[in-house]
């Protein structure tokens, strides 16, 4: 067997599809790294997370199953135990394994646990300003100690830096999350830097290892607040952000739940023109991280290493910012959240349209490293559609669910290009006819026209529930003929 590709997992934190300019030519944010990832390597134009929340959706990637099936279900539960695990099975592969960045996969086993010998790991949510900046009120810290990237300010000279503009919504009962603030140090002091840097740190010592390398490197950005200095907090003027076209959503046909989370973020009274504000500075954040993945490159290019890496570049899940009226992901199945970039530098060049899962990294990572998976997962590897080898992977549609966050509400959703439905466990259901309606602004899973294409994805669903031994199966089954 010839030398093996050395791999390297980029991803971001709750980054929209439409904020990586390869993906259309009127995209406002620019990405020229992550676009230049694209042009020599290849890009999947149809590829979702199974889950758009931030550890489900990351144990999803470590696991290559279902929420349901590893056990993380929302950002506080873990993974069940005897589950296999990619990073500790690209280490068995005879890998070296270092981790850079964001955790959030598991709240009690470190990154170490799972397979990364190299890690500096930031328990819990684990948001490492918190504390850090005096001004910032979002506060939600590592659980260990010490916070590393603290010890990268105070060891860099930059102790003490500050954030200021902070915005947020006006709910008086949820006063403790910024949507944005202005990072008031350089570049050099912003926790994306510093995640840059790490993960160079990696790739340095990974030049001087004689296995091949797997690094995952994940930036907390652009996930609120977004905390960027300048040039990068002025770089998009909002007034240069068109309306969301379903920024006019009125939530009379949408679970009574989107209208809530609607209100929670008190975002209502500020009008188009608040998230105007929010999105230019959460573009920036974006092209903030881009510049971050250019140092990457650079450093591999400068070890030598670049040719001999498979480098890809995805997001956790995405951001609504301003479509339905709704920020951030949560218990609403828009494409907003689910659609997600995913960017493959060193194999194939030709872009995919087949419908892709997040999760199947795993087994695709694995198959790089000429391995299978140790137990079945719920899904396939895209190596052959990321080399071209293979055009089409036949899949006619994807399930998604969602479990938890900020309150209970179970989904599932079964969706291919033509149609969406969304099964909401105690709440009205959605079908979208989206040829008709892209932004899903109305909701036909009542209308007698829809009646026999409602039935069609309701029997797909339940096939998907059947073999994934989906708990929410039983009362989906006892109640779908009057759904």
């Amino acid at each position: 067997m010839g030398k093996r590709k050395n791999v390297l997992l980029l991803l971001s934190d709750q980054q929209r599809l439409d904020t990586v300019s390869a993906y259309g030519k009127d995209c406002i944010c620019r990405t020229p790294n992550i676009d230049r990832l694209a042009q020599e390597g290849m890009k999947f134009n149809n590829a979702f997370c199974t889950s758009a929340i931030c550890a489900p959706s990351r144990a999803s990637v470590m696991t290559g199953l279902y929420s349901h099936k590893h056990g993380v279900v929302d950002n506080y539960t873990d993974i069940k135990e005897g589950t296999p695990l990619l990073g500790q099975c690209m280490a068995d592969a005879g890998y070296y394994c270092g981790y850079a960045g964001k955790w959030h996969v598991s709240p009690n086993r470190t990154p170490k646990e799972c397979g990364f010998e190299d890690n500096l790991p930031f328990m819990g949510y684990g948001f490492p300003g918190s504390g850090v900046f005096p001004s910032l009120k979002f506060d939600i810290p590592p659980k260990n100690r010490p916070n590393y990237y603290a010890e990268y300010l105070k060891e860099h000279g930059y102790e003490g830096v500050d954030v200021s503009c902070g915005f947020m919504g006006n709910n008086p009962a949820l006063q403790i999350q910024e949507m944005f603030c202005r990072h008031d140090g350089p570049f050099e002091s912003t926790i994306e830097y510093f995640v840059a840097q790490e993960t160079n740190r990696l790739i340095e010592k990974a030049k001087e290892d004689d296995r091949p390398f797997f690094i995952w490197s994940n930036f907390w950005g652009p996930h609120s607040p977004s905390i960027v200095p300048e040039p990068y907090y002025s770089m998009y003027n909002p007034a240069d952000i068109p309306e969301h076209p379903s920024y006019c959503e009125d939530f009379h046909d949408k679970p009574y739940g989107y209208y809530l989370t609607e209100k929670m973020w008190g975002l209502s009274d500020y009008g188009w023109k608040g998230f105007q504000e929010i999105a230019a500075r959460y573009f920036g954040h974006c092209t903030m991280i881009d510049d971050c993945v250019g140092l990457i490159v650079e450093k591999l290019k400068e070890c030598g290493l670049y040719e001999d890496t498979v480098i890809i570049y995805s997001a956790d899940h995405g951001d609504c910012l301003g479509a339905h009226k709704l920020i951030e992901k949560g218990a609403f199945t828009f494409d907003e959240i689910y659609r997600i970039p995913l960017v493959v530098k060193g194999l194939g060049s030709r872009d995919n349209d087949s419908l892709v899962l997040l999760q199947e990294l795993m087994p695709s990572i694995l198959d790089l490293a000429g391995v299978k998976p140790p137990a079945k997962v719920d899904g396939q590897s895209l190596l052959p559609l990321m080399c071209a080898e293979q055009e089409d992977n036949g899949r006619k549609e994807i399930f998604c669910e969602f479990h938890y966050h900020f309150y209970t509400a179970r989904q599932r959703m079964v969706r291919d290009l033509d149609y969406q439905f969304t099964f909401n466990e105690n709440e009205r259901g959605e079908l979208y006819d989206l040829k008709k309606d892209p932004w899903q602004l109305k909701n036909v899973c009542y209308d007698e026209a829809y009646r026999e294409i409602k039935k069609d994805y309701m029997d797909r669903m339940e096939r998907y529930m059947v073999e994934t031994q989906d708990p929410a199966l039983t009362w989906f089954r006892r109640i779908r003929e009057f759904y």
